[in-house]
């Protein structure tokens, strides 16, 4: 079994064992478009990414020493009680991700002789997306021959934001940003 931790305590410590973890490729996409009387087709708003939801199918294990299922139960609820907010999950095999959000659903238990079967939705809302430890360099030309180089967190090329203060007396005028891109 997987281990995983939340906010820094691990499944194992508690009897929790991580069977697996279904995560979405993308989370659901929620569409923009109108249709309009005595027109084909639609206009097309864009679209944006919805909440992910991860499931943990787990198993509750009793204690071995006082086979105390329900005191197990009890530390599960506890680790994922919703009213603490957002929590931070990371899985023993995708190592440098942190997926942060909350537990959203309902936790219905199958009870097997000593121990329990169920599955853990975990819902991430405002940011769907893990957040890593990996950083991708970008190269961006700025003015020739200056270069500077553009650290990304994460795995996705991002434009820079860049903010242009004028630290001089004088008023600088006609100043212009153009984007160079590198064609393959």
């Amino acid at each position: 079994m997987i281990d995983a931790t939340v906010d820094g305590k691990s499944f194992r410590s508690i009897g929790l064992g991580l069977k697996k973890h279904n995560i979405p490729v993308l989370p659901p996409t929620k569409d923009y478009s109108v249709e309009i009387a005595g027109r084909d087709g639609e206009i097309d708003f864009g679209s944006t990414y919805g909440p992910r939801v991860i499931n943990l199918e787990c198993v509750i294990m009793a204690d071995d020493a006082t086979l105390d299922y329900h005191r197990r139960v009890a530390q599960v609820a506890a680790l994922f009680n919703a009213k603490r907010g957002n929590i931070v999950l990371t899985f023993e095999d995708l190592p440098g991700r942190r997926y942060i959000g909350r537990y959203a659903g309902t936790m219905d238990i199958e009870k097997i002789i000593f121990d329990g079967e169920l599955t853990i939705p975990f819902k991430m809302g405002q940011n769907p997306f893990p957040v890593s430890e990996e950083h991708l360099k970008e190269t961006v030309i700025t003015t020739s021959p200056q270069t500077v180089s553009i650290t990304s967190s994460g795995d996705e090329k991002a434009s820079p934001i860049i903010v242009l203060t004028n630290q001089g007396t004088s008023v600088i005028r006609k100043f212009r940003i153009a984007n160079e891109y590198q064609i393959d």
